[in-house]
């Protein structure tokens, strides 16, 4: 009766927030639950399948994707806004008690908290590379906490992990039960050397394969996909733009048939999503239509750049670099620009010096404004790709 009772208050205050226009109260109700009932998360996750999300990119696209393939079989509990940390999940709970399934995406740092307190039934494991380095450090450290957390796991969880990211295969290797999914990615641009021993990593095959003479290598895979279609037989509905956004929609896939769920339902809740938290949507400023994307570190970018290629010729890039985004900018010297040669690029920003620097350096014509609205005053009345960092994007997206 108690945590029903904080539940409701903090449902009020989130509600408040939202009147007052001070956020969407996710954040607050979340910081309500856990200092007037510490043990909420345990509770509240007792009685439900859960799932957690946790990687660099991809986490709630992925997770959104999960939550809608469920979603046609159970009730589901999910952190809907992408708040990650310890309030976000708390609130995402308590939001919905009476759900059976949780759906819960968690930040790297956070994940080992979360398996603790959740218990769930499965893990599912994107990725690990450079990001927020002033706050995750090095990716070899993330990488050993998953893996301590992993070996805590109960007898019947299961991660489902990706065979293409060694970081990932080494901290997947110390559960008891790994489902292993390979999209074929080729090399992993902070993977030089073997996440086990230290030792120089042997890539082979053009970066399909990598092996190390401690034996530590890259596992089979129990699922492949291949362009669009999953061990040769499961063609997989995406309606997000990318290469990227098909291999998260084919681990929503794969976390469904793992659910026991009408996989044609599935796949086509799947294929229904086309943004995911503003991700991929349109903005008008002025008269020129953007489509946001969303970039926060190496591996990121580059999959944006290949996907906004295919789009139109005007592109805005509007870097920031606050506590979210993460203070350390040297990772724009491990982004390749090229792919914006011959493009009409507009830079904005808090570090929008930083950003021309760099695209300077790459032989990259650009311009540098002040604002998004002078940047859509130069473009005028034509489509145009905006990609932004973390805190830019999201004051974009709410706006």
């Amino acid at each position: 009766m108690y945590l029903r009772v904080v539940l409701l208050k903090a449902r009020a205050l989130g509600a408040l927030s939202r009147l007052l226009r001070q956020g969407n109260g996710v954040m607050v109700a979340g910081r309500f639950i856990l200092k007037f009932a510490p043990s909420a998360v345990e509770k509240l996750s007792a009685d439900k399948r859960v799932v957690l999300i946790s990687g660099t990119n991809g986490k709630s696209t992925t997770s959104k994707l999960i939550a809608e393939a469920l979603g046609t079989q159970f009730s589901v509990a999910h952190n809907h806004t992408g708040a990650n940390l310890f309030a976000g999940i708390a609130a995402a709970l308590g939001e919905n008690p009476d759900a059976e399934v949780a759906i819960l995406e968690v930040d790297e740092l956070v994940l080992p908290w979360a398996i603790e307190k959740t218990k769930p039934e499965l893990i599912v494991l994107l990725n690990l590379g450079r990001d927020q380095l002033d706050r995750l450090s090095e990716v070899r450290i993330v990488s050993n906490k998953w893996r301590s957390a992993l070996g805590n796991l109960d007898a019947k969880a299961k991660v489902l992990a990706s065979t293409d990211d060694p970081f990932v295969v080494y901290a997947a290797s110390a559960a008891r039960e790994q489902i292993w999914f390979s999209a074929q990615d080729k090399g992993h641009i902070d993977a030089a050397t073997c996440p086990s021993c230290g030792a120089l990593l042997n890539w082979q095959d053009d970066g399909a394969n990598y092996s190390c003479s401690c034996g530590f290598k890259k596992p089979d895979a129990n699922w492949n996909l291949i362009g669009e279609v999953l061990n040769g037989q499961f063609k997989v509905n995406s309606s997000i733009p990318g290469r990227a956004a098909m291999q998260n929609a084919a681990r929503a896939f794969i976390v469904a048939n793992e659910f026991g769920i009408d996989l044609e339902s599935a796949n086509q809740a799947i294929g229904s999503v086309k943004d995911v938290d503003g991700r991929f949507a349109k903005k008008r400023i002025g008269q020129t239509e953007f489509r946001l994307l969303l970039s926060k570190n190496p591996a990121s970018w580059r999959e944006t750049l290949e996907t906004s290629a295919k789009g139109p010729k005007d592109v805005l890039l509007v870097i920031n670099a606050n506590t979210q985004d993460g203070k350390d900018t040297s990772w724009l010297w491990d982004v390749d620009f090229k792919p914006l040669k011959g493009r009409n690029v507009i830079v904005s920003g808090d570090r929008r010096i930083d950003v021309s620097a760099r695209l300077t350096v790459d032989g990259i014509s650009h311009k540098v404004v002040a604002s998004e609205v002078e940047a859509a005053a130069n473009f005028g009345a034509v489509e145009a790709d905006l990609i932004a960092s973390y805190t830019a994007f999201h004051r974009l997206a709410n706006k």
